[in-house]
């Protein structure tokens, strides 16, 4: 299991993760390009299977399905962070 406190960790590797919302660095392709580079799955809609929803300005539907079904909702900011260097 990867090592939390190495800066190389990756908490999204065999996520599945949707994007909702205008994102401000980063256009819809290029975002699911990035979260498949972290390993994960991008997702066009949110299910019980999503981990998280990257939500950016005037979200859509996704984030109320999300909600609906407790699942991690990031701003753009945060999934930003989270990433290695």
């Amino acid at each position: 299991m990867a090592d939390k406190n190495n800066e190389n960790y990756n908490p999204f590797t065999g996520c599945t993760i949707a994007a909702t919302g205008k994102l401000e660095h980063f256009t819809r392709e290029d975002i699911n390009s990035r979260i498949i580079s972290l390993g994960a799955t991008a997702a066009n809609s949110v299910t019980r299977k999503t981990n998280y929803l990257i939500c950016g300005d005037k979200p859509g539907s996704k984030l109320v399905k999300a909600r609906e079904l407790g699942i991690t909702v990031l701003t753009e900011q945060e999934f930003l962070k989270m990433i290695p260097a």
